[in-house]
């Protein structure tokens, strides 16, 4: 065989694996966090072999990426005027899971690699749901038993097969919901059928177990759904605004958890016991410490700094669960650590984003997911979390490309 020859067979090989391992990451991250690991540090090899290094001049003219490397760039500054410790490395870890949103964005897949890989992903969510649906009733918690190490997480809180926490399950349960919602306008009949029984099937996972986070996602996206089809005089939002006020209902005679849920929502809001959410306290400390000191607002208190400046200022932190290393709210967090330059930087990556999807034909959708992500990260550290982190990088990934 020739040279060209052979450097043709093996960019087809490299072009075929990498279409066929994006797809398969789809299928992976419900499930696996190991081979998700796995697939991406593949993916991650098959570009460097690749060697078409020309194409990463493209991401000048992405208006995300700029914003995102003042982050990193600002993370190492803060690295090194900021009080260096395990919780330093545990950003650079966490946060290292957005280098895979350009990787992914530059490669030059085919068109039926996205179509695969939602469905890829659709489908991973299905077997999860139906797993834990069966676990919750006590139809296959003896499996877990037999094979632990294969279909639970060590942490008690994650009940589920796959191997995430209760709140993760239920976000990636919301961001299916949204892509079906968007995939009832595509499909005909009868598929249309067994997506609408899939679609309950999600709703009734979503409110009958644990995890307020998906429950918010999907309430925010049914709410600005039914608004965009009201501004555009369809009948459909008054059925979206019924469906809605019907699952709430229902969920919340009907599932002790999310009926648990809303009554300390309501309890904490009439009463001085927001005093005693964690949270609450969380955001209150890390407010009170950034007022104290403006002068280090511009660049922040330094990567991993938060848990440390809080023990040293607040005496109730140090009676505080040491796994607490954010104030659960990402935007503070950005704040607090790498200053006014950070939360600048990480509000005009997502704008960025949102408005790289204007010119989609499913563009309500695929922005709700950007506005979904947004809506979490007032609530946790998202952009933190492995599992979610790449779930929505490799979604936008597919809202970009795929018509």
């Amino acid at each position: 065989m020739t040279a060209p020859n052979t450097n043709k067979f093996y960019q087809i090989l490299i072009n075929r694996t990498k279409n066929y391992l994006f797809v398969l990451l789809g299928l992976s991250i419900p499930i696996s966090i190991s081979l998700t690991y796995i697939i991406l540090f593949l993916l991650l090899a098959l570009f460097i072999l690749d060697r078409d290094y020309q194409k990463i001049k493209f991401l000048k003219t992405e208006k995300w990426s700029l914003p995102l490397l003042l982050i990193f760039v600002l993370y190492i500054l803060g690295s090194v005027y900021g009080q260096f410790s395990l919780d330093t490395k545990e950003v650079f870890k966490r946060f290292s899971v957005w280098l895979f949103l350009p990787i992914l964005f530059l490669m030059d897949l085919k068109q039926e690699s996205y179509s695969k890989g939602i469905f890829a992903f659709l489908t991973s969510v299905f077997l999860m749901v139906i797993m834990s649906i069966l676990n919750q009733l006590g139809f296959i918690a003896h499996i877990f038993e037999y094979f632990p190490s294969l279909f639970k997480n060590s942490n008690p809180l994650a009940l589920y097969p796959s191997t995430h926490l209760y709140n993760y399950h239920n976000i990636l349960v919301s961001f299916s919901l949204i892509i079906c919602f968007y995939l009832t306008k595509k499909l005909a009949r009868p598929k249309i059928y067994l997506l609408i029984s899939f679609i309950i099937l999600l709703i009734f996972s979503l409110f009958s177990e644990a995890g307020r986070a998906g429950q918010i996602v999907f309430i925010l996206f049914l709410t600005l759904y039914s608004i965009d089809l009201a501004i555009k005089k369809k009948k459909e939002s008054i059925y979206m605004i019924f469906f809605l006020i019907v699952t709430l209902l229902i969920s919340y005679n009907y599932s002790p958890n999310f009926n648990y849920r809303v009554n300390e929502l309501v309890l904490k809001f009439q009463s001085a016991e927001k005093n005693n959410d964690f949270r609450y306290n969380f955001w209150k400390s890390t407010l009170n410490k950034i007022c104290e000191n403006p002068a280090k607002n511009l660049m922040g208190h330094g990567t991993g700094s938060w848990r440390s400046e809080m023990n040293d200022s607040f005496d109730y932190f140090n009676l505080v669960d040491e796994n607490h290393t954010t104030p659960h709210n990402n935007y503070l967090y950005i704040f607090f650590e790498i200053g006014v330059l950070g939360f600048i930087a990480l509000s005009y990556f997502f704008y960025a984003m949102y408005c790289k999807l204007k010119t989609k034909a499913h563009e309500f959708f695929s922005r709700n997911l950007v506005v979904s992500y947004t809506a979490l990260m007032l609530f946790d550290s998202y952009m933190l979390i492995f599992i979610i982190s790449i779930a929505y990088i490799y979604l936008f990934t597919i809202s970009v490309n795929y018509e």
